[in-house]
Protein backbone atom coordinates (compact mmCIF):
# COMPACT_ATOMS: atom_id res chain seq x y z
CA UNK A 1 0.00 0.00 0.00
CA UNK A 2 2.86 2.34 0.80
CA UNK A 3 4.43 1.65 -2.61
CA UNK A 4 1.19 2.41 -4.46
CA UNK A 5 0.72 5.65 -2.55
CA UNK A 6 4.30 6.73 -3.31
CA UNK A 7 3.79 5.95 -6.97
CA UNK A 8 0.56 7.92 -7.07
CA UNK A 9 2.22 10.89 -5.42
CA UNK A 10 5.10 10.73 -7.92
CA UNK A 11 2.71 10.75 -10.86
CA UNK A 12 0.70 13.60 -9.35
CA UNK A 13 3.85 15.62 -8.77
CA UNK A 14 5.02 15.00 -12.33
CA UNK A 15 1.72 16.09 -13.84
CA UNK A 16 1.45 19.21 -11.71
CA UNK A 17 5.04 20.31 -12.33
CA UNK A 18 5.07 19.88 -16.10
CA UNK A 19 4.19 23.20 -17.83
CA UNK A 20 0.68 22.74 -19.21
CA UNK A 21 1.20 25.63 -21.66
CA UNK A 22 3.99 23.70 -23.39
CA UNK A 23 2.04 20.42 -23.76
CA UNK A 24 1.54 19.13 -27.32
CA UNK A 25 -1.62 16.96 -27.19
CA UNK A 26 -1.93 16.61 -30.95
CA UNK A 27 0.91 16.17 -33.43
CA UNK A 28 0.07 17.29 -36.98
CA UNK A 29 0.51 14.44 -39.43
CA UNK A 30 -0.02 11.82 -36.73
CA UNK A 31 -2.81 12.69 -34.29
CA UNK A 32 -3.21 12.54 -30.54
CA UNK A 33 -0.01 12.04 -28.52
CA UNK A 34 0.85 12.13 -24.84
CA UNK A 35 3.85 13.20 -22.83
CA UNK A 36 5.17 15.60 -25.51
CA UNK A 37 6.19 19.18 -24.70
CA UNK A 38 7.53 22.02 -26.80
CA UNK A 39 8.38 25.54 -25.77
CA UNK A 40 11.09 28.07 -24.97
CA UNK A 41 13.75 28.40 -22.29
CA UNK A 42 14.60 32.09 -21.91
CA UNK A 43 17.63 33.40 -20.03
CA UNK A 44 20.39 35.97 -20.12
CA UNK A 45 23.72 34.90 -21.59
CA UNK A 46 26.51 37.46 -21.29
CA UNK A 47 24.23 40.35 -22.13
CA UNK A 48 22.12 38.70 -24.80
CA UNK A 49 18.61 37.40 -24.19
CA UNK A 50 18.37 33.87 -25.56
CA UNK A 51 15.17 31.91 -26.15
CA UNK A 52 16.15 28.30 -26.75
CA UNK A 53 13.51 26.06 -28.28
CA UNK A 54 13.25 22.63 -26.63
CA UNK A 55 11.35 19.43 -27.34
CA UNK A 56 10.78 16.97 -24.53
CA UNK A 57 9.11 13.57 -24.65
CA UNK A 58 8.33 11.48 -21.58
CA UNK A 59 9.46 7.88 -21.82
CA UNK A 60 7.33 5.56 -23.95
CA UNK A 61 4.90 3.95 -21.48
CA UNK A 62 5.11 0.60 -23.30
CA UNK A 63 8.53 0.03 -21.73
CA UNK A 64 9.84 -0.43 -18.22
CA UNK A 65 9.97 2.86 -16.34
CA UNK A 66 13.39 4.46 -16.31
CA UNK A 67 15.11 6.92 -13.99
CA UNK A 68 17.05 8.41 -16.91
CA UNK A 69 16.88 11.65 -18.86
CA UNK A 70 18.54 11.42 -22.29
CA UNK A 71 19.69 14.60 -23.97
CA UNK A 72 20.43 14.51 -27.71
CA UNK A 73 22.22 17.04 -29.89
CA UNK A 74 22.99 17.21 -33.57
CA UNK A 75 26.11 19.04 -34.65
CA UNK A 76 26.99 21.31 -37.54
CA UNK A 77 27.83 23.76 -36.08
CA UNK A 78 24.39 25.04 -36.94
CA UNK A 79 22.47 21.78 -37.37
CA UNK A 80 19.06 21.66 -35.73
CA UNK A 81 18.45 18.82 -33.28
CA UNK A 82 14.88 18.81 -34.60
CA UNK A 83 16.46 16.58 -37.28
CA UNK A 84 17.56 14.02 -34.69
CA UNK A 85 14.22 14.18 -32.89
CA UNK A 86 12.17 13.58 -36.05
CA UNK A 87 14.43 11.30 -38.11
CA UNK A 88 16.91 9.55 -35.79
CA UNK A 89 16.39 8.90 -32.06
CA UNK A 90 13.06 10.55 -31.27
CA UNK A 91 9.65 8.94 -30.77
CA UNK A 92 8.51 9.96 -34.25
CA UNK A 93 9.80 9.46 -37.76
CA UNK A 94 9.69 11.23 -41.10
CA UNK A 95 10.98 9.86 -44.42
CA UNK A 96 10.29 10.07 -48.16
CA UNK A 97 6.93 8.32 -47.78
CA UNK A 98 5.83 11.16 -45.48
CA UNK A 99 5.53 13.42 -48.51
CA UNK A 100 4.15 10.75 -50.85
CA UNK A 101 1.09 9.80 -48.80
CA UNK A 102 -2.50 10.58 -49.73
CA UNK A 103 -2.81 12.49 -46.46
CA UNK A 104 0.06 14.77 -47.47
CA UNK A 105 -1.54 15.38 -50.86
CA UNK A 106 -4.76 16.47 -49.11
CA UNK A 107 -3.36 18.52 -46.23
CA UNK A 108 0.19 19.52 -47.14
CA UNK A 109 1.34 18.09 -43.80
CA UNK A 110 3.94 15.31 -44.03
CA UNK A 111 2.76 12.05 -42.49
CA UNK A 112 4.48 11.24 -39.19
CA UNK A 113 5.13 7.68 -38.06
CA UNK A 114 5.95 6.13 -34.69
CA UNK A 115 9.65 5.29 -34.46
CA UNK A 116 10.05 1.63 -33.38
CA UNK A 117 13.73 2.15 -32.49
CA UNK A 118 13.38 5.41 -30.55
CA UNK A 119 15.79 5.98 -27.67
CA UNK A 120 12.66 7.23 -25.89
CA UNK A 121 12.17 3.57 -24.92
CA UNK A 122 15.12 3.94 -22.55
CA UNK A 123 14.14 7.13 -20.74
CA UNK A 124 12.75 10.64 -21.12
CA UNK A 125 14.18 12.37 -24.20
CA UNK A 126 15.17 16.03 -24.52
CA UNK A 127 16.63 18.19 -27.28
CA UNK A 128 17.62 21.84 -27.49
CA UNK A 129 17.88 23.72 -30.77
CA UNK A 130 21.15 25.35 -29.90
CA UNK A 131 22.89 27.64 -30.00
CA UNK A 132 20.34 30.23 -31.12
CA UNK A 133 19.23 31.00 -33.77
CA UNK A 134 19.53 27.33 -34.75
CA UNK A 135 16.14 25.79 -35.48
CA UNK A 136 13.34 27.82 -33.89
CA UNK A 137 15.56 29.33 -31.18
CA UNK A 138 16.18 33.07 -31.28
CA UNK A 139 17.56 36.17 -29.61
CA UNK A 140 14.93 38.90 -29.29
CA UNK A 141 13.42 38.39 -32.76
CA UNK A 142 12.11 34.93 -33.81
CA UNK A 143 11.94 36.01 -37.45
CA UNK A 144 15.62 36.97 -37.76
CA UNK A 145 18.16 34.93 -39.74
CA UNK A 146 21.17 32.80 -38.80
CA UNK A 147 23.42 35.72 -37.90
CA UNK A 148 20.94 37.40 -35.56
CA UNK A 149 22.40 36.16 -32.26
CA UNK A 150 25.88 37.44 -32.88
CA UNK A 151 29.09 35.48 -32.59
CA UNK A 152 29.44 32.06 -30.99
CA UNK A 153 32.47 30.08 -29.78
CA UNK A 154 32.69 26.58 -28.36
CA UNK A 155 33.06 27.97 -24.83
CA UNK A 156 30.01 30.20 -25.20
CA UNK A 157 27.99 27.35 -26.72
CA UNK A 158 28.86 25.19 -23.70
CA UNK A 159 27.78 27.94 -21.31
CA UNK A 160 24.58 28.33 -23.31
CA UNK A 161 23.81 24.60 -23.05
CA UNK A 162 24.31 24.73 -19.29
CA UNK A 163 22.02 27.77 -18.97
CA UNK A 164 19.38 26.05 -21.10
CA UNK A 165 19.64 22.89 -19.00
CA UNK A 166 19.19 24.87 -15.79
CA UNK A 167 16.20 26.68 -17.29
CA UNK A 168 14.72 23.34 -18.36
CA UNK A 169 15.03 22.02 -14.82
CA UNK A 170 13.23 25.15 -13.61
CA UNK A 171 10.30 24.12 -15.82
CA UNK A 172 10.52 20.43 -14.91
CA UNK A 173 12.01 20.40 -11.39
CA UNK A 174 11.04 16.77 -10.80
CA UNK A 175 13.35 15.67 -13.62
CA UNK A 176 16.43 16.88 -11.77
CA UNK A 177 16.23 13.69 -9.71
CA UNK A 178 16.81 11.61 -12.83
CA UNK A 179 20.21 10.50 -14.07
CA UNK A 180 21.32 12.67 -17.00
CA UNK A 181 22.96 11.15 -20.07
CA UNK A 182 24.16 13.43 -22.86
CA UNK A 183 24.45 12.21 -26.44
CA UNK A 184 24.97 13.51 -29.94
CA UNK A 185 26.81 13.14 -33.22
CA UNK A 186 29.26 14.92 -35.50
CA UNK A 187 30.07 18.42 -34.16
CA UNK A 188 28.19 17.40 -31.02
CA UNK A 189 31.52 15.67 -30.43
CA UNK A 190 32.47 19.15 -29.24
CA UNK A 191 29.07 20.36 -28.02
CA UNK A 192 28.50 17.36 -25.70
CA UNK A 193 31.89 17.02 -23.93
CA UNK A 194 32.12 20.79 -23.42
CA UNK A 195 28.56 20.80 -22.05
CA UNK A 196 29.56 17.97 -19.70
CA UNK A 197 32.65 19.91 -18.62
CA UNK A 198 30.56 23.03 -18.00
CA UNK A 199 28.13 21.01 -15.84
CA UNK A 200 30.96 19.39 -13.87
CA UNK A 201 32.71 22.69 -13.23
CA UNK A 202 29.66 24.86 -12.53
CA UNK A 203 26.65 22.89 -11.29
CA UNK A 204 27.21 19.86 -9.10
CA UNK A 205 23.47 19.55 -8.46
CA UNK A 206 22.96 18.11 -11.97
CA UNK A 207 23.18 14.30 -11.91
CA UNK A 208 25.41 13.84 -14.93
CA UNK A 209 26.15 10.12 -15.26
CA UNK A 210 27.66 9.86 -18.73
CA UNK A 211 27.83 11.01 -22.32
CA UNK A 212 28.06 9.34 -25.72
CA UNK A 213 29.25 10.90 -28.97
CA UNK A 214 29.07 9.40 -32.45
CA UNK A 215 31.27 10.04 -35.49
CA UNK A 216 32.58 12.83 -33.37
CA UNK A 217 34.70 15.91 -33.81
CA UNK A 218 37.37 16.23 -31.11
CA UNK A 219 38.83 19.73 -31.43
CA UNK A 220 40.53 21.67 -34.20
CA UNK A 221 43.94 20.11 -33.59
CA UNK A 222 42.56 16.56 -33.67
CA UNK A 223 39.49 16.25 -35.87
CA UNK A 224 37.29 18.91 -37.52
CA UNK A 225 39.19 22.16 -37.78
CA UNK A 226 42.14 23.89 -39.34
CA UNK A 227 44.73 23.82 -36.53
CA UNK A 228 46.06 20.34 -37.28
CA UNK A 229 48.44 19.13 -39.96
CA UNK A 230 46.01 16.73 -41.64
CA UNK A 231 46.94 14.52 -44.56
CA UNK A 232 45.15 11.82 -46.55
CA UNK A 233 46.44 8.78 -44.60
CA UNK A 234 43.20 7.89 -42.78
CA UNK A 235 41.04 8.44 -45.86
CA UNK A 236 43.45 6.42 -47.96
CA UNK A 237 43.21 3.63 -45.39
CA UNK A 238 39.41 3.88 -45.25
CA UNK A 239 38.87 3.84 -49.01
CA UNK A 240 41.32 1.01 -49.68
CA UNK A 241 39.96 -0.95 -46.73
CA UNK A 242 36.52 -0.71 -48.31
CA UNK A 243 37.78 -1.75 -51.75
CA UNK A 244 37.10 1.59 -53.42
CA UNK A 245 40.23 1.77 -55.57
CA UNK A 246 42.72 -0.66 -57.05
CA UNK A 247 45.46 -2.53 -55.22
CA UNK A 248 47.79 -1.48 -58.02
CA UNK A 249 47.27 2.21 -57.21
CA UNK A 250 47.44 1.58 -53.46
CA UNK A 251 50.77 -0.22 -53.78
CA UNK A 252 52.18 2.65 -55.84
CA UNK A 253 51.02 5.21 -53.26
CA UNK A 254 52.60 3.24 -50.40
CA UNK A 255 55.90 2.87 -52.26
CA UNK A 256 55.99 6.51 -53.47
CA UNK A 257 54.62 8.49 -50.51
CA UNK A 258 55.92 8.15 -46.97
CA UNK A 259 53.47 7.25 -44.22
CA UNK A 260 54.71 10.18 -42.17
CA UNK A 261 53.99 12.66 -44.96
CA UNK A 262 50.61 11.10 -45.69
CA UNK A 263 49.68 11.60 -42.02
CA UNK A 264 51.27 15.03 -41.47
CA UNK A 265 52.37 16.67 -44.75
CA UNK A 266 53.59 20.03 -43.43
CA UNK A 267 55.75 18.47 -40.72
CA UNK A 268 57.38 16.13 -43.22
CA UNK A 269 58.24 18.34 -46.17
CA UNK A 270 54.89 18.05 -47.94
CA UNK A 271 53.65 15.55 -50.50
CA UNK A 272 55.75 15.12 -53.61
CA UNK A 273 54.39 15.78 -57.09
CA UNK A 274 54.49 12.06 -57.86
CA UNK A 275 52.57 11.36 -54.66
CA UNK A 276 49.91 13.96 -55.47
CA UNK A 277 49.55 12.53 -58.98
CA UNK A 278 48.85 9.10 -57.50
CA UNK A 279 46.36 10.57 -55.02
CA UNK A 280 44.57 12.20 -57.94
CA UNK A 281 44.52 8.80 -59.63
CA UNK A 282 43.03 7.28 -56.47
CA UNK A 283 40.27 9.94 -56.39
CA UNK A 284 39.48 9.26 -60.05
CA UNK A 285 39.22 5.51 -59.41
CA UNK A 286 36.96 5.98 -56.38
CA UNK A 287 34.30 7.85 -58.32
CA UNK A 288 31.21 9.14 -56.51
CA UNK A 289 30.01 8.62 -52.98
CA UNK A 290 28.10 10.44 -50.26
CA UNK A 291 30.42 12.04 -47.74
CA UNK A 292 28.25 10.90 -44.82
CA UNK A 293 27.75 7.26 -45.90
CA UNK A 294 29.92 5.37 -48.37
CA UNK A 295 27.26 2.88 -49.47
CA UNK A 296 24.31 5.27 -49.32
CA UNK A 297 21.97 4.98 -52.31
CA UNK A 298 19.77 8.04 -51.66
CA UNK A 299 21.89 9.81 -54.27
CA UNK A 300 19.49 12.59 -55.16
CA UNK A 301 17.75 12.98 -51.81
CA UNK A 302 20.59 13.84 -49.46
CA UNK A 303 19.85 17.42 -48.49
CA UNK A 304 23.00 17.74 -46.36
CA UNK A 305 25.09 17.19 -49.47
CA UNK A 306 24.04 20.55 -50.80
CA UNK A 307 25.61 22.52 -47.98
CA UNK A 308 28.19 20.20 -46.46
CA UNK A 309 31.82 21.17 -46.08
CA UNK A 310 34.25 18.46 -45.17
CA UNK A 311 36.09 17.93 -41.91
CA UNK A 312 39.64 19.22 -42.11
CA UNK A 313 41.26 15.82 -42.52
CA UNK A 314 39.39 15.36 -45.83
CA UNK A 315 40.12 18.78 -47.35
CA UNK A 316 42.90 17.41 -49.54
CA UNK A 317 40.22 15.63 -51.62
CA UNK A 318 38.35 16.97 -54.58
CA UNK A 319 34.56 17.04 -54.80
CA UNK A 320 32.85 13.73 -54.07
CA UNK A 321 29.21 12.94 -54.53
CA UNK A 322 26.97 10.28 -55.89
CA UNK A 323 26.86 6.72 -54.26
CA UNK A 324 23.05 0.33 -50.51
CA UNK A 325 21.18 1.09 -47.55
CA UNK A 326 18.50 -0.56 -45.44
CA UNK A 327 16.62 2.57 -44.41
CA UNK A 328 14.19 5.01 -46.03
CA UNK A 329 15.52 8.03 -47.86
CA UNK A 330 14.28 11.58 -47.63
CA UNK A 331 14.01 12.16 -43.89
CA UNK A 332 15.86 15.47 -44.04
CA UNK A 333 13.75 16.88 -46.88
CA UNK A 334 10.50 15.80 -45.17
CA UNK A 335 11.69 17.37 -41.91
CA UNK A 336 12.36 20.71 -43.61
CA UNK A 337 8.86 20.71 -45.08
CA UNK A 338 7.32 19.66 -41.76
CA UNK A 339 9.08 22.42 -39.82
CA UNK A 340 7.61 25.04 -42.14
CA UNK A 341 3.96 23.95 -41.88
CA UNK A 342 1.88 26.51 -39.98
CA UNK A 343 -0.10 23.84 -38.09
CA UNK A 344 3.15 22.25 -36.92
CA UNK A 345 4.47 25.55 -35.64
CA UNK A 346 1.23 26.23 -33.80
CA UNK A 347 1.34 22.76 -32.21
CA UNK A 348 4.93 23.37 -31.10
CA UNK A 349 4.07 26.85 -29.74
CA UNK A 350 6.32 28.55 -32.27
CA UNK A 351 5.59 31.82 -34.05
CA UNK A 352 4.03 31.14 -37.49
CA UNK A 353 6.54 33.49 -39.13
CA UNK A 354 9.57 32.24 -37.20
CA UNK A 355 12.76 31.75 -39.16
CA UNK A 356 13.82 28.08 -39.10
CA UNK A 357 17.60 27.87 -39.41
CA UNK A 358 19.54 24.66 -39.85
CA UNK A 359 22.93 24.50 -41.48
CA UNK A 360 26.19 22.62 -41.46
CA UNK A 361 29.78 23.55 -40.76
CA UNK A 362 28.80 27.03 -39.62
CA UNK A 363 27.50 28.14 -43.03
CA UNK A 364 25.11 31.10 -42.60
CA UNK A 365 25.92 31.20 -38.90
CA UNK A 366 28.49 33.17 -36.89
CA UNK A 367 30.39 30.34 -35.24
CA UNK A 368 34.12 30.05 -34.50
CA UNK A 369 35.66 26.67 -33.69
CA UNK A 370 37.73 27.40 -30.59
CA UNK A 371 38.07 24.03 -28.80
CA UNK A 372 41.48 22.75 -29.85
CA UNK A 373 41.79 19.33 -28.23
CA UNK A 374 39.35 17.44 -25.99
CA UNK A 375 41.61 14.44 -25.43
CA UNK A 376 42.95 15.82 -22.10
CA UNK A 377 39.36 16.18 -20.85
CA UNK A 378 38.61 12.56 -21.74
CA UNK A 379 41.69 11.51 -19.81
CA UNK A 380 40.71 13.68 -16.83
CA UNK A 381 37.34 11.93 -16.72
CA UNK A 382 38.81 8.44 -16.89
CA UNK A 383 41.93 8.62 -14.70
CA UNK A 384 42.55 12.30 -13.89
CA UNK A 385 41.03 14.98 -11.74
CA UNK A 386 37.41 14.03 -12.50
CA UNK A 387 37.78 10.24 -12.19
CA UNK A 388 35.99 10.04 -8.82
CA UNK A 389 32.83 11.43 -10.43
CA UNK A 390 32.43 8.14 -12.31
CA UNK A 391 31.15 9.81 -15.49
CA UNK A 392 30.95 7.12 -18.18
CA UNK A 393 31.92 7.85 -21.79
CA UNK A 394 31.17 6.09 -25.07
CA UNK A 395 32.66 7.13 -28.40
CA UNK A 396 31.10 5.31 -31.34
CA UNK A 397 31.58 5.44 -35.10
CA UNK A 398 29.80 4.10 -38.16
CA UNK A 399 32.35 2.12 -40.13
CA UNK A 400 31.09 3.30 -43.53
CA UNK A 401 31.31 7.03 -42.74
CA UNK A 402 33.84 8.65 -45.09
CA UNK A 403 33.58 12.07 -43.43
CA UNK A 404 34.76 11.09 -39.95
CA UNK A 405 35.85 7.53 -40.44
CA UNK A 406 36.32 4.76 -37.92
CA UNK A 407 40.07 4.52 -38.56
CA UNK A 408 40.76 8.08 -37.48
CA UNK A 409 38.33 7.67 -34.55
CA UNK A 410 40.10 4.50 -33.44
CA UNK A 411 43.38 6.35 -33.65
CA UNK A 412 42.41 9.33 -31.45
CA UNK A 413 40.55 7.24 -28.87
CA UNK A 414 43.58 4.97 -28.43
CA UNK A 415 45.76 8.07 -28.05
CA UNK A 416 43.87 9.08 -24.86
CA UNK A 417 46.41 6.75 -23.27
CA UNK A 418 44.16 4.47 -21.24
CA UNK A 419 44.74 0.81 -20.42
CA UNK A 420 42.50 -1.62 -22.31
CA UNK A 421 40.18 -3.70 -20.13
CA UNK A 422 38.67 -5.44 -23.17
CA UNK A 423 40.80 -5.41 -26.33
CA UNK A 424 39.08 -5.03 -29.70
CA UNK A 425 36.36 -7.67 -30.10
CA UNK A 426 33.10 -8.25 -31.94
CA UNK A 427 29.84 -7.20 -30.33
CA UNK A 428 26.45 -8.52 -31.38
CA UNK A 429 22.81 -7.70 -31.03
CA UNK A 430 21.79 -11.21 -29.85
CA UNK A 431 24.78 -12.93 -28.18
CA UNK A 432 24.91 -15.14 -31.26
CA UNK A 433 25.81 -14.21 -34.83
CA UNK A 434 24.02 -10.94 -35.58
CA UNK A 435 26.91 -8.52 -35.69
CA UNK A 436 26.64 -5.00 -34.35
CA UNK A 437 30.27 -4.03 -34.80
CA UNK A 438 33.39 -3.96 -32.67
CA UNK A 439 34.18 -2.68 -29.18
CA UNK A 440 37.29 -1.74 -27.23
CA UNK A 441 36.81 -1.00 -23.52
CA UNK A 442 39.27 1.04 -21.49
CA UNK A 443 39.89 1.82 -17.85
CA UNK A 444 37.93 4.69 -16.37
CA UNK A 445 34.56 3.83 -17.96
CA UNK A 446 35.69 4.73 -21.49
CA UNK A 447 34.40 2.72 -24.48
CA UNK A 448 35.03 2.87 -28.21
CA UNK A 449 32.61 1.11 -30.55
CA UNK A 450 32.13 0.75 -34.27
CA UNK A 451 28.77 -0.01 -35.87
CA UNK A 452 29.03 -2.25 -38.91
CA UNK A 453 27.48 -0.74 -42.02
CA UNK A 454 26.52 2.59 -40.45
CA UNK A 455 27.29 5.96 -41.94
CA UNK A 456 27.74 9.29 -40.19
CA UNK A 457 24.24 9.44 -38.68
CA UNK A 458 24.36 6.01 -36.98
CA UNK A 459 20.73 5.94 -35.72
CA UNK A 460 19.58 6.69 -39.28
CA UNK A 461 21.64 4.05 -41.05
CA UNK A 462 21.53 1.27 -38.45
CA UNK A 463 18.63 2.09 -36.10
CA UNK A 464 18.34 -1.37 -34.47
CA UNK A 465 22.06 -1.63 -33.82
CA UNK A 466 22.13 1.96 -32.53
CA UNK A 467 19.33 1.24 -30.07
CA UNK A 468 21.00 -1.97 -28.86
CA UNK A 469 24.31 -0.15 -28.46
CA UNK A 470 22.84 2.76 -26.50
CA UNK A 471 20.62 0.48 -24.36
CA UNK A 472 23.60 -1.68 -23.40
CA UNK A 473 25.73 1.34 -22.58
CA UNK A 474 23.15 3.40 -20.68
CA UNK A 475 22.23 0.36 -18.55
CA UNK A 476 25.93 -0.19 -17.83
CA UNK A 477 25.96 -3.74 -19.15
CA UNK A 478 28.58 -5.62 -21.16
CA UNK A 479 28.16 -5.63 -24.92
CA UNK A 480 26.90 -8.97 -26.19
CA UNK A 481 29.63 -11.29 -27.45
CA UNK A 482 29.93 -13.14 -30.75
CA UNK A 483 29.48 -16.95 -30.62
CA UNK A 484 30.79 -18.70 -33.72
CA UNK A 485 29.25 -22.00 -32.58
CA UNK A 486 25.79 -20.48 -32.21
CA UNK A 487 23.20 -21.41 -34.85
CA UNK A 488 20.38 -19.15 -33.66
CA UNK A 489 19.69 -16.89 -30.68
CA UNK A 490 18.55 -18.64 -27.51
CA UNK A 491 14.91 -19.71 -27.74
CA UNK A 492 14.70 -19.44 -31.53
CA UNK A 493 15.90 -22.92 -32.53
Amino acid sequence: MKFSLALALTVATYCSAAPAEDAVPNLPGLGAVSGLYSGYLTYDLQGRTVSTHYLFSKQDTNFEDSDKLIFWSNGGPGASSFYGFMTEVGPFSLDESSIQSSSYEKTGIPTVYKNPTSWNQLGDLLIFEAPAPVGFSFCNDPTADGTSCGDWTDDLAAENNLKAMQAFYDKFPELKEKELYLSGESYAGVYIPTMARSIIENDSSIKLKGFAVGDACTGTEVLCGSDGDFGPWWDLTFMYGHGQFSTKTYDKIISTCTEAALKHPEANGGLSDDCNTLLDKMTEEIGGYYDYALYDDCTYENGLLKSSARPAHTLWRGDAQGALNDYSCGGGDAMEIYANVTEVREAFHVSPDAYFFSGDNGVGFNYSLTEKNLIPFYRDLAVGKYKDLGVRVMVYNGDTDPGINSFVAQNWTSSVGLEETQPWRAWTMDSCLKMGGYVTRYEGNFDFLTIRGAGHMVPTYKPEAALEMFKTWIENEDFKTYDGDCEAPSGEL
